[in-house]
């Protein structure tokens, strides 16, 4: 009698090839555990395990109390640096991910929470205090967000496609509407306190996806993700903000737009 683990792993590549091939695609409902067993003969515990290889290597999601689907890859062009428009500094020079999930024809939604942090805190290694140019010891003001997408026509849970952390020294806008969780314009609310941005300096990694991370953006056992570090500064070149921002590698595409001076 064949290893339960053998019977599994066949009817997992026969999935596989029926994704592969084009048979089912992004989005589609696959048969049911019942389905499986009533065609194939085979167990509840072998149907599963099937579907559990098929999630593991990121071709499928389950959702609950709905069945297995076709994974949807994350087949987004993020605008890194959106042209400007005129001089005028506008959020989404900063963030444009509203702005790229409207343009892709998607819905989108961010839960957003406030927490006070120890300096100490790193992005990408590097203490944020450190970042900021602030001393030893001081506080940060963290305001994080994950961040949803979700076809229109689909019926498929919203998903969470990146991770978002904006940080702020403390002190500055502690009386600020940046110390709600309500929606807020970083560039406004800081222009409002006197600290105008004119700029800001990047840094990207690309990196093996946390545990945490996984699990917040249902991501597969294995995945890629690309860490993005933002400083922001006024024209004295004084940090006031960093941007601390995780997002799905799973087919994306990510774009810088240079601009050359005239001659």
């Amino acid at each position: 009698m064949p290893e339960r683990r053998d019977v599994y792993e066949r009817l997992a590549d026969e999935l596989r090839h029926a994704i592969t091939s084009g048979r089912y695609q992004p989005g589609d409902r696959l048969p049911s555990t019942l389905e499986l067993m009533e065609r194939t003969g085979v167990a509840n515990l072998t149907v599963r395990g099937a579907y559990r290889m098929l999630v593991e290597e990121g071709l499928v999601e389950s959702v609950a109390k709905k069945g297995f689907y076709v994974r949807r890859p994350s087949a987004m062009t993020w605008r890194m640096t959106p042209a400007t428009r005129g001089r005028r500094v506008t959020a989404d020079m900063l963030d444009g991910w509203a702005a790229d999930v409207e343009a892709a024809g998607l819905g989108h939604r961010e839960d957003i929470s406030v927490a006070i942090e120890d300096s100490s805190v790193p992005v990408l290694g590097t203490p944020v205090g450190e970042r900021l140019g602030l001393k030893p010891g001081s506080r940060v003001l963290v305001r994080r967000g994950i961040r949803y997408t979700a076809p229109p026509e689909a019926d498929l849970p919203e998903t969470a496609d990146s991770l978002t952390d904006e940080y702020y020294p403390y002190d500055l806008v502690r009386d600020s509407v940046l110390a709600s969780p309500a929606p807020a314009s970083p560039a406004e609310a800081l222009a409002a306190l006197g600290y105008r941005l004119r700029g800001h300096i990047d840094e990207l990694r690309p990196r093996l996806a946390t545990t945490e991370e996984r699990r917040l953006m249902s991501l597969p056992q294995v995945s890629v993700v690309l860490e993005l570090a933002r400083t922001a500064h006024t024209a004295d070149r004084t940090p006031v903000l960093v941007i601390h921002q995780v997002h799905r590698g799973d087919g994306a595409t990510f774009s810088y737009e240079i601009s050359y001076p005239g001659r």
